[in-house]
């Protein structure tokens, strides 16, 4: 099965059916609805009941009708081929004097490869004209399009988010030595309209597409949970799906998971220019804010070069990455949320919120068990697999579930999504909208990430060994790890003993003088040697 996704028609009807709610739909409304949707009431209440069941745009997909796969339509194989260049191969070719011509050779090229039969040429002028005037039509229905250049209106909370990461000014040290690891990277999700922090994220790494994942179930779910995880009570009532992201264009926010997660819950996305940071200014003046901050704690950097050899801040680190991700949870929610903003014309962010959310409350996730997890899987970095005889495999990494049985008999393909964090475990689909969840097909394995399973590959191919298997890419892990295990026991032996020995030191130095003078009278004591007599002959010298 291909996986399916909401076109302009589902996108359309979702966006008028949302605002009405979960009460009672009376006949006039649905007339209204019916009108602005084209349709009739009755079809309104249809739609509406699917709609309430699985509140997400591809709910609204019509069912599948006509004639079987392979009458008078194009199979499967042949519309993701056909997708795949219109999309994927074409925006690449920057300089093509017959771009129809070139792409029925390149359709008929990858047909010809999967062994199928290649459509005809006026069906790919027919798909790419509807495909050009679909993005036409989605740039005009952008919320961003009915604003004039210049200006970034919020009108109410959750209606504009943005979203962006910075460098922190800061060293950390690790849990077990305390010693520097480097500067942390934080990413922040910021609502334009109460000005209020509705999530945020400390990491190592360089920001990721799973990265804008863990963010966004921040941002959407409430933080009950994750503030109790942290260890820190606050008051942080604010999340809730936004209506629009606002981001720059780092690569993570143009990834594939972004795009299909945000068309799955009805969240547009808006670009800023490249190379004008101005166009983020909320965002912006908030980093350097809490920057300003992060300034008066032990080791941090500055943010200048100047002056940091005059205050090292290596020697005066002292926070670890836990330690200062309780920290900005306390300067966001219990101080940057209650201080006057003088962008709202001197009102808190958290008054703010609580006065704009009763008049127009955000859009929330359905309050069911499975919605969490449902969520982060829409957002986590995907791909395209097969499953073989031996399961699915990624990464040279095996994995298996019962249901890859049926799947492989079938030649199934299916759509993997993964966590970059932890590869014990990955989610697989064939629809884009129900997962099962895949383990290790060797259940010895432990949890490994995807910097581990890369760093291990590397060492292998360092080694010449051109074929890869698991078992090589775990013992290459499990020796890397215990290396760093063996350099940190003996960095942090070393340490200690350091340290005692600039404890010892001073006692040592003052003995130093008595031992000295002691050893002159000992010596003083002595009795001259006569150096005129003959040396004294001892009796084993007669044996």
């Amino acid at each position: 099965m291909a996986m399916r996704i909401a076109t302009k028609r589902e996108l359309a009807i979702a966006r008028v059916l949302r605002p009405l709610g979960t009460a009672p739909l009376s006949l006039k409304q649905a007339e209204n609805a019916g009108k602005l949707l084209g349709i009739h009431w009755a079809t309104v209440y249809h739609l509406r009941r699917r709609f309430l069941a699985d509140p997400v745009a591809s709910a609204l997909i019509p069912y599948e009708r006509g004639p079987k796969v392979g009458k008078l339509r194009l199979a499967a194989t042949v519309e993701e081929i056909v997708s795949e260049v219109l999309t994927d191969w074409l925006p690449r070719q920057l300089h093509l004097a017959h771009p129809l011509f070139e792409l029925d050779v390149e359709i008929r090229k990858r047909c010809a490869a999967e062994n199928v039969r290649s459509p005809s040429r006026s069906t790919i002028s027919r798909r790419w004209a509807a495909l050009r005037k679909e993005e036409a039509l989605r740039l005009a229905t952008l919320p961003g399009s009915e604003i004039p250049p210049g200006h970034l209106v919020a009108r109410c909370p959750m209606d504009i988010v943005q979203i962006d990461h910075t460098l922190a000014d800061l060293i950390l040290v690790d849990d077990t030595c305390r010693r520097p690891i480097g500067r942390p990277w934080l990413s922040i999700a910021l609502d334009v309209s109460t000005r209020c922090v509705v999530g945020m994220y400390v990491g190592m790494d360089r920001p990721n597409a799973a990265t804008v994942a863990l963010l966004l179930t921040r941002v959407v779910l409430p933080k009950d949970g994750w503030l109790a995880s942290v260890d820190v009570s606050a008051d942080w009532p604010m999340h809730g799906i936004p209506q629009l992201l606002h981001l720059d264009n780092a690569a993570e926010f143009k990834s594939r998971a972004l795009r299909a997660g945000c068309r799955e819950y009805g969240v547009e996305l808006m670009y800023r220019p490249a190379g004008r940071p101005y166009f983020g200014g909320h965002i912006e003046r908030l980093m350097r804010t809490i920057m300003e901050r992060v300034h008066s704690l032990p080791g941090s950097t500055g943010s200048s070069p100047k002056g940091r050899k005059a205050r090292p801040p290596e020697k005066e680190a002292s926070l670890t990455i836990r330690e200062f991700e309780r920290w900005l949870v306390l300067e966001i929610a219990e101080r940057y949320h209650h201080n006057a903003h003088r962008g709202l014309q001197g009102a808190t962010p958290f008054s703010e919120w609580a006065a704009a959310g009763r008049k127009t409350p955000p859009r929330l996730l359905p309050n069911a068990a499975p919605e969490p997890l449902r969520f982060l899987i829409q957002f986590l970095p995907m791909t395209y697999r097969t499953v073989q005889s031996d399961g699915l495999t990624l990464f040279y990494l095996r994995y298996w579930h019962p249901i890859f049985a049926a799947w492989r008999a079938a030649k199934q393909k299916v759509i993997v999504r993964y966590h970059p964090e932890d590869l014990s475990r990955i989610f697989v689909g064939v629809d884009g909208k129900h997962y099962v969840e895949a383990t290790f097909a060797d259940l010895r394995r432990g949890r490994v990430s995807l910097w581990e399973q890369r760093s291990a590959l590397r060492r292998l191919r360092s080694q010449g060994k051109e074929y890869v298997t698991e078992g090589r890419v775990f013992d290459a892990i499990d020796e890397q790890r215990r290396i760093v295990s063996r350099a940190g026991s003996q960095t942090l032996g070393a340490s200690r003993q350091g340290e005692a020995l600039k404890e010892l030191a001073p006692q040592i130095l003052g003995e130093a003088p008595n031992l000295m003078l002691a050893n002159a009278l000992d010596k003083r004591s002595e009795p001259a040697v006569d150096y005129n007599k003959p040396p004294s002959v001892f009796n084993v010298e007669f044996l």
